[in-house]
């Protein structure tokens, strides 16, 4: 069961080779001697792509390296990006990046290998503005003119080089990286040594993180690069195919490669930590749209690191919450193991819907109100086997996390929603498949311990679903948990929505749930459940709060 996202990714056109220069003498035609070579190899590998030839690469990399000759030389123009040099160029990196890789003669974590008049010669690769290590660089997708419904903007300027997405592929995820993940990044291919022409081909491949730098200087000219902010996003939603909805009813199946704690970005000491949770019946591309707008502030990606947590919404809520506690232990002993970075004492929280009951409980102390939810007995009196009893420990008696300062709720259920006790939510919870071995212990537990638990937890190991429903005891008592008093708390609701019985609502969370008594702030939009994380008015106040977190830190 999946659900693709809406949106294209199409290749990037080419210039039009004119070939008939091919059979010219090469003269001055357009423009300077080195744009009349430039037209001449770019018709040369136009025609040798088209016979399917390795050698178009070569090229490619000539018509790049002679229209870099032209361009250089009228840096100062504000026209400099348009016109025959410019377009050839740009064409020429984004073949040469679509070949190159092709023929296997392009890594980009090492360098471009061509055959010049001096023989075979390799093109070194070098990176700017990146946390990431070059073997980080395994594969290239150009940018072309691409079309999403998913994001609200798109971030693009032109300048030099041409914009890609890079991809990092890994057989399987690893130190809270996901097996596959993209990030920005603008290609320039230019001279770093002085040469008399482009013959010498004294040249390198650069990677210049968009995130991070927006211009370049080239003898002594601040140069805009082209970026496209938005594309290693646009792209992701483009292909990725969302199975949130396997993931509701067959929890089980989803693999420890997509679910967990990750991190987006390779971590930074210093920077102040944002963590995403999903809502029910979604995932991690809930908050892509929010990415996108963070991520266009050059002061947040200077300030902040982005993390998320994706799992499967039809696992027992429990038991979701303390895998999120328990990963964010590891991760920060992963991380700093010392534990001298003061900014991963600084993480904020952002969850929509469930997800921000999910985030609540990182900062709640469970003492024994959870666990008098469901029995009657004490924890140390109830006949539990050992692994049970461990698992079961772990979920209902939790103390506060001590790295966490500010959570920010977005249409959080605090007290429920009616459409958990309707046809539809009570269905839902039905289909949810839990594992045999779940099943077993659950059935053994209730027997061992007759008439000790309430009825919500002998009918079965509360869904995501039964949590919600306004009357389930759980869902009060979690109500009832002390919070770290320390964190600040921000209430995002949405409204303009009449819900019979229960007033105005967002279609699905009433406001009255999700109102939160001890928030320093609470910010109304107009807006449906769903949409919540893409409201302009949401993300306005999202990057107020991140900009108050960090003057309040720095004392500024």
């Amino acid at each position: 069961m999946s659900i693709v996202r809406r949106g294209t990714w199409p290749q990037p056109i080419l210039v039009r080779a004119d070939s008939t220069i091919l059979s010219h003498r090469v003269t001055v035609r357009t423009g300077t001697l080195d744009q009349t070579r430039a037209e001449v190899a770019y018709a040369m590998a136009a025609e040798a792509m088209s016979r399917g030839e390795a050698e178009c690469v070569d090229h490619y990399f000539k018509a790049a390296c002679y229209a870099w000759q032209e361009i250089q030389t009228r840096l100062h123009e504000k026209c400099v990006h348009d016109g025959i040099a410019a377009e050839l160029y740009r064409s020429s990196l984004n073949a040469l990046i679509a070949q190159g890789q092709l023929y296997q003669r392009f890594d980009p974590s090492v360098g471009l290998r061509v055959h010049t008049q001096h023989g075979w010669t390799q093109i070194p690769c070098l990176y700017f503005g990146f946390s990431r290590e070059p073997s980080d660089f395994n594969a290239v997708v150009t940018v072309g003119d691409y079309s999403t419904t998913e994001l609200n903007h798109v971030y693009r300027q032109n300048g030099v080089g041409v914009p890609t997405v890079v991809v990092r592929c890994r057989p399987r995820s690893d130190n809270f990286q996901r097996k596959k993940s993209t990030f920005p990044a603008t290609m320039i291919l230019r001279n770093h040594e002085e040469s008399s022409s482009a013959d010498d081909f004294r040249f390198a491949v650069e990677f210049h993180n968009p995130l991070v730098v927006s211009k370049v200087t080239i003898q002594e000219c601040d140069t805009p690069i082209a970026y496209d902010k938005s594309a290693a996003i646009a792209q992701v939603l483009s292909s990725t195919e969302r199975n949130y909805l396997r993931a509701f009813v067959q929890p089980s199946s989803v693999s420890p490669d997509e679910e967990g704690l990750f991190i987006l970005e390779p971590y930074v000491e210093g920077k102040i930590p944002v963590l995403f949770v999903h809502g029910l019946l979604s995932d991690r591309l809930t908050w892509a749209n929010v990415v996108n707008e963070v991520r266009a502030n050059e002061w947040f990606n200077n300030r902040y690191q982005l993390w998320g947590f994706e799992y499967p919404t039809g696992e027992p809520f429990l038991e979701t919450a303390a895998k999120l506690r328990r990963q964010l232990t590891e991760l920060r002993q992963y991380l700093d193991p010392s534990a001298s970075d003061e900014a991963l004492n600084q993480v904020v929280l952002v969850g929509h819907s469930m997800g921000g009951l999910i985030c609540k409980m990182q900062i709640a102390q469970s003492e024994d109100i959870l666990w008098n939810a469901i029995s009657e007995r004490g924890f140390e009196n109830v006949r539990i086997e050992p692994k049970v009893r461990e698992k079961l420990s772990k979920a209902f008696f939790f103390e506060s996390s001590l790295s966490i300062s500010r959570v920010i709720f977005v249409g959080t259920p605090h007290r429920g929603s009616v459409l958990a006790q309707r046809a539809v939510g009570r269905l839902g919870s039905l289909l949810i498949e839990q594992p045999a071995e779940q099943k077993q212990a659950h059935r053994q537990l209730t027997e061992d311990n007759p008439f000790v638990f309430s009825s919500e937890f002998t009918k079965r190991i509360p869904t995501s679903i039964d949590l919600l429903e306004p009357s389930s005891p759980l869902l009060a008592a979690l109500d009832r948990l002390p919070l770290e008093p320390r964190v600040q708390l921000h209430s995002v609701i949405g409204h303009g929505r009449w819900m019979p019985g229960n007033g105005d609502s967002d279609g699905v969370v009433p406001v009255t749930s999700a109102r939160q008594s001890n928030a320093v702030s609470e910010q109304w939009v107009t807006e449906k459940h769903t949409d919540l994380p893409r409201d302009p008015a949401m993300i306005d106040e999202l990057l107020s709060i991140l900009q108050t977190h960090f003057i309040q830190l720095s004392g500024l």
